[in-house]
């Protein structure tokens, strides 16, 4: 059911791939939903289908079958332009490889988007301004991103994310380049934004940044084979291999999350 406080609900999606002279499923009845000012996080072992679910979220990959609301409405049900100028207003994407204009600073790669739409330039540069603050990267605003390290690059990803103010912002993967340190770092500016109603949706294969999530989606071969909100909002650490503190803990296990006590 659809609520005013939902924002992004997928419905029975299904997704395959025509190989050789038959096909092969890749999403099997995907049913995810994520309200407004919710962390949610997608994560399952390599292979299970996360990214493809991404991509038709966003509306770059139709589902075979099934739906994707967004603010109620199914985006598939929109031409390709209309999908293209929605998740331009509404929908930032930040990659676990940044992408930058070479020539171009921090605070005019943070400014690129809105220029694209023709704002004001006093406008812009306020923005821009603003959201380099927000991120702790402000002082940095003159350098070339190419020269800063990993974790500062995603700080203004995130910072370029927030120009549009979108209703959602999707993150595949952005702590996969980064040290412990910084993708800590980064999930603590992610959860700022969550304290300010920001909505966020995160794909991941780490289990360290588990503990992070309102609501958790556990993938296994396509399906979604736990939907779970951690009872504790204390951050309690994640052992590497998937336990907290048992390494003998299996991701592929449909009761993984359950058994982790979050």
């Amino acid at each position: 059911m659809t609520t005013t406080n939902t924002l992004l609900q997928i419905q029975d999606m299904h997704k395959s791939f025509p190989i050789g002279d038959g096909t092969v499923e890749i999403l099997k009845g995907i049913n995810i939903t994520v309200n407004k000012g919710e962390f949610g996080i997608i994560f399952g072992p390599s292979g299970c289908g996360k990214s493809t679910l991404l991509h038709c979220l966003l509306g770059l990959e139709s589902p075979t079958s099934g739906k994707v609301l967004m603010e109620g409405a199914n985006i598939y049900e929109m031409t390709e332009d209309q999908r293209s100028i929605y998740r331009r207003h509404k929908v930032s994407i930040i990659y676990q490889q940044p992408l930058w204009i070479s020539a171009l600073s921090v605070i005019e790669n943070v400014m690129f988007p809105l220029h694209l739409l023709d704002y004001a330039e006093v406008d812009i540069e306020k923005k821009a301004h603003e959201v380099l603050t927000h991120v702790g990267m402000e002082k940095w605003a003159h350098y070339v991103p190419t020269t800063l390290s990993s974790g500062q690059q995603q700080k203004i990803s995130l910072a370029r994310a927030l120009m549009l103010d979108p209703l959602m912002i999707v993150a595949d993967e952005p702590t996969g380049n980064l040290d412990t340190v910084s993708g800590q770092e980064l999930f603590q500016t992610f959860m700022g934004l969550i304290d300010l109603g920001k909505t966020v949706v995160m794909v991941t294969h780490d289990l360290e940044y588990l503990k992070y999530g309102t609501k958790i989606f556990h993938m296994v071969d396509g399906e979604v084979v736990e939907t779970y909100e951690p009872k504790s909002k204390s951050k309690k650490t994640i052992g590497k291999k998937g336990g907290s503190g048992d390494d003998t803990a299996n991701v592929r296990d449909p009761k993984f999350l359950e058994k982790l006590h979050l």
